[in-house]
């Protein structure tokens, strides 16, 4: 914000909301018609004046006033017979509306400036201040530092729109109507809520200070970059009777308009709700088009995706069969037989270490992996039909054949090219992984994850290697701000 206050927002909000001196500033000048205001310092200078001239204020008082000289706070007025008196709510009402018709006076000279004007020749609903601009158009405006019900409000409120007069309400500063939580935020009371309700601003007045606090608000807006409402919300507009946050002003920034008592900031704070909700749309539709281009490049992607694996898969499915066809052949196994170049080639230089060692491939490992695992992304097999493969295939493991061929498989799992869970007839059964099925490159999942793979468990088609991968991201949430 461009005031000051910010930097010292408490400090201000308690200067305006003190309840100051309960002495007048302010009295009636018989001698010019007017308002006499008292400058501070000049009690000795302007006594002779006031005393000669100079009666209260209060309505229904017509008491002479004198000065008073302080040295500890400003000079001010006082009835000059000690007898009788105002209290402070009946001072301050006045001083505020002092306040007020010497405002109006001097900005709007052409005007007719009025205390304690009826609106109607019935007497009907008689302003603090009216001031009539030579066009008939009437402003009425309301000094409340007593206690008001919403009821009430709503009563005089009709009654001033019924006579087509607009209506300020500038409510006083004292902690009768001005109350404020811990963190320096309004706290509604009926009347408040009812003014704030018909969306003009919400006022204060502090006479002594010649200030006018106005009630703000801070709503978020939506952001297309992000995706979301910002937080904490960046859009100021008008408060309203609770939480709102004050802003003082001098008297003389403010002016009559469109509300009846506006200003500069007022205006601002207005077109700021008025071109809110546009503003919001557009960055919900820039928002939704950029989720449309990031749908529509990701759907490209993976068909580009889709189409090379199809066609590597259509290659690793000829390697795998021309393999199989290979591993047909009786021929001693060395490097020589037909099926050890074709296997190395589908490795395609990735490491054999599950068949063998580089160069030293294991014949039974290899038709076991290609006649159970290479290209059989969805069929289940056991130990017993690895180890009747290789029976068909003259192959002979020794003692201990379902042992060999059981920790062989298990070390797969380990490598994560295979599912592992519990057939119905309560022995292990496995299922390739699609990184078993084509021999692609995987991660190696931690040693504490590997040995709890090992423990026997019904069949779950997950990766054995999903504990711990974590919930999948809500759409969009890779725009949100850290």
């Amino acid at each position: 914000m461009e005031q000051s206050f910010v930097f010292d927002h408490a400090a201000l909000l308690a200067a305006f909301q003190k309840d100051g001196d309960p002495r007048f500033l302010w009295g009636l000048d018989r001698s010019t018609g007017g308002l006499f205001y008292l400058e501070d310092n000049q009690a000795h200078e302007r006594r002779d004046h006031v005393v000669a001239n100079v009666t209260c204020p209060v309505p229904g008082c017509d008491a002479q006033l004198t000065t008073v000289h302080s040295t500890v706070k400003r000079d001010h007025l006082r009835h000059l017979s000690s007898a009788g008196g105002h209290g402070h709510e009946s001072l301050s009402h006045s001083q505020g509306c002092a306040l007020i018709e010497e405002w109006l006076r001097l900005k709007y000279p052409q005007c007719r400036v009025k205390r304690e004007e009826y609106i109607s020749p019935e007497g009907e609903s008689r302003a603090d201040v009216l001031i009539t601009h030579p066009s008939g158009e009437r402003v009425a405006f309301e000094v409340q530092y007593s206690p008001l019900t919403a009821d009430a409000w709503n009563e005089r409120h009709e009654r001033y729109r019924a006579r087509g007069v607009r209506d300020v309400w500038l409510f006083g500063h004292t902690r009768k109507q001005l109350k404020l939580d811990n963190a320096g935020r309004l706290q509604s009371n009926p009347a408040l809520a009812a003014v704030a309700a018909t969306g003009v601003p919400l006022l204060f007045i502090n006479p002594e200070a010649r200030q006018v606090a106005l009630a703000t608000s801070w709503v978020s807006s939506f952001s297309a970059e992000i995706g979301a409402v910002t937080l904490p919300p960046d859009v100021p507009v008008l408060g309203g009777a609770d939480g709102a946050v004050l802003e003082v002003y001098p008297l003389k920034h403010f002016r009559l308009g469109r509300p009846a008592l506006t200003s500069d900031r007022i205006a601002w704070l207005l077109d700021n709700a008025r071109e809110l909700p546009v503003y919001n749309e557009r960055q919900r539709q820039l928002y939704a088009e950029r989720l449309e281009r990031d749908r529509l490049r990701e759907q490209a992607r993976r068909a580009q995706q889709a189409e090379q694996w199809g066609r590597g898969r259509k290659r690793r499915e000829a390697q795998v069969e021309a393999i199989r066809t290979a591993l047909q052949v009786i021929a001693p196994w060395n490097t020589s037989h037909p099926a050890v170049p074709l296997i190395e080639q589908f490795l395609d230089g990735r490491r054999p270490r599950d068949l063998g060692r580089t160069g030293n491939l294991e014949q039974w490992k290899c038709i076991a992996y290609f006649f159970h695992i290479a290209g059989q992304l969805e069929v289940r097999f056991g130990v017993k039909d690895v180890a009747d493969s290789l029976y068909r295939h003259r192959i002979q493991l020794g003692q201990g054949t379902y042992k060999t061929i059981g920790r062989w498989l298990n070390e797969l799992v380990y490598e994560e090219f295979l599912y592992e869970g519990r057939g119905t007839d309560g022995f292990p059964i496995y299922k390739p992984h699609f990184t078993g099925t084509w021999w692609w490159p995987h991660v190696r999942p931690s040693v504490r994850w590997a040995r709890e793979l090992r423990r026997t468990r019904p069949f779950n088609p997950r990766p054995c290697c999903a504990r711990g991968a974590g919930p999948t991201p809500a759409p969009g949430a890779r725009h949100h701000r850290d």
